[in-house]
């Protein structure tokens, strides 16, 4: 078989960061095709009625005013680590939504609370979390613009060397279920079975999930897969 070549899917600043994680051998080579934009929105944020924030994603951190010291309940290492670089008194709630949900909810000390997020979410975690008892709000800081698979993507698709692909989210799953001309030499790394879901009906080479929703993980999956399909 010839070596895998990777396709990351992720906005352009993501990708560079993660391929920043991954060997040599896997960077060589790598195309980039973005299949979501991420843009502002311009919202002007309020933070004096309430006590605290949420972020589920680095993109929320990125389009959010400075923290000041103001206390942030986030999901996952990354989203944390980026909070806490941005002056907020960063403290990671879970790894994905449903465990930050089960750790917030009912904490009516910690409230109200503002969600900083993207128009595009997986579930209502300011609804969940209001019903509790924890009152939440949410503020959509950016968009997340869907994107076409650029040519030189297209064209890795088709030719006759297997790509790896890591997924990182539901939608961006299904949008390359859409976009993508051909999956049959596609090795998809999903981030979650949610995200795997997506891909169920396509023609893949191989599929793995990583162990967990993080970018480390990701990163462990794609290069356990590339292992598996590069030594005798």
């Amino acid at each position: 078989m010839p070596q895998p070549r990777l396709l990351l899917t992720r906005p352009q600043l993501g990708a560079a960061q993660f391929l920043e994680r991954l060997s040599p051998a896997l960077r060589m080579g790598a195309v980039i095709s973005p299949l979501v934009e991420i843009a502002p929105t311009a919202v002007l944020v309020d933070l004096t009625p309430f006590a605290g924030v949420i972020f589920t994603s680095a993109n929320g951190v990125a389009h959010a005013p400075a923290g000041g010291g103001m206390p942030a309940y986030c999901v996952g290492p990354q989203t944390t680590a980026a909070a806490a670089n941005s002056g907020w008194q960063a403290q990671m709630a879970g790894l994905d939504a449903e465990a930050m949900i089960a750790n917030l909810s009912g904490r009516t000390d910690i409230g109200p609370l503002l969600h900083l997020a993207g128009r595009h979410r997986r579930g209502d975690i300011a609804g969940i979390l209001s019903a509790s008892g924890l009152t939440t709000q949410v503020v959509i800081v950016y968009e997340q613009n869907l994107m076409p698979l650029s040519p030189e993507a297209q064209a890795l698709l088709e030719g006759s060397t297997p790509v790896i692909v890591p997924l990182f989210s539901p939608r961006s799953a299904h949008h390359f279920a859409q976009q993508a001309a051909c999956t049959t030499g596609v090795m998809a790394v999903s981030i979650s079975s949610a995200a795997a879901e997506a891909l169920e009906a396509l023609p893949l080479y191989a599929h793995d999930v990583a162990a967990e929703p993080t970018g480390e993980a990701m990163a462990e999956a794609v290069e356990k897969l590339f292992r598996r399909t590069t030594l005798p």
